[in-house]
């Protein structure tokens, strides 16, 4: 409805009201209501104001799969792994919660299966996870530490678990495609950025690429500049909040 068509509205029902015949009750779902004249100028086979019965675009499954592989990828790079429990059952695992559960199951000899990883982070947790919730755990390896962050109960409509584990050990880790595109970074600088994102330090990368500390030193300071950073922490902070782009 345009603006002159509201008008008309607006001044077809103060006309009816300044002569007392009261407001009408407007039909949504049909035009004929309206002023002839106006519905004259704007015939529709749909009414204007009923907006529930019009179809919403339908998105495609490989659309579907596509966002949620996108939202995977996030969550790998910011070290978030996925796993779906079903009846005491492993259902699904993302790359990400495969290889905690992996890290898990070596630091503990007790433990030599992917769900007995799981049963000790649980059990680590000391926290009750009712069928049909999501919950986010915070986890160590290092550390033998596990917390229960948040939970959501009934985020399923069947018996599923899942368990979003945040893995305190990973470092943020962004795209390299991304920081070329944010920041313009060459090849080279675009590699040293993320050594520096998986937390090494700058003697260890310069012998791991066999280059000189004067190298990769003057390859920090384009950073600083391109990133508009000053100090190494900063950039490595900056690094972790972009690694949630895809």
């Amino acid at each position: 409805m345009n603006v002159y068509t509201l008008w008309m509205v607006l001044a077809h029902s103060a006309h009816r009201k300044k002569h007392g015949r009261g407001f009408d009750m407007l039909n949504l779902s049909q035009s004929a209501t309206l002023p002839r004249t106006i519905a004259l100028q704007h015939q529709s086979t749909e009414s204007i104001f009923n907006i529930s019965n019009r179809v919403l675009p339908v998105q495609s499954e490989a659309t579907n799969c596509q966002k949620h592989d996108g939202l995977r990828g996030v969550l790998a790079r910011i070290g978030c792994g996925q796993v779906l429990l079903r009846r005491g059952r492993l259902v699904e695992l993302s790359p990400t919660g495969r290889a905690i559960l992996e890290r898990e199951s070596e630091a503990s000899a007790s433990h030599d299966t992917l769900y007995g990883a799981v049963k000790q982070l649980v059990n680590r947790a000391g926290a009750q996870f009712p069928a049909g919730s999501t919950s986010w755990l915070a986890t160590s390896t290092k550390e033998g530490f596990t917390a229960l962050v948040n939970q959501v109960a009934n985020a399923w409509t069947d018996e599923t678990i899942a368990l979003i584990l945040l893995d305190l050990d990973a470092h943020p880790e962004p795209s390299p495609r991304t920081l070329q595109r944010l920041f313009g970074f060459t090849a080279a600088e675009t590699q040293l950025a993320l050594e520096l994102a998986r937390g090494h330090n700058l003697l260890d990368i310069a012998r791991a690429r066999r280059l000189s500390r004067t190298t990769v030193r003057s390859q920090l300071a384009s950073l600083f500049v391109k990133t508009q950073t000053r100090r190494q922490a900063d950039l490595i902070a900056l690094l972790g909040r972009v690694a949630i782009l895809p």
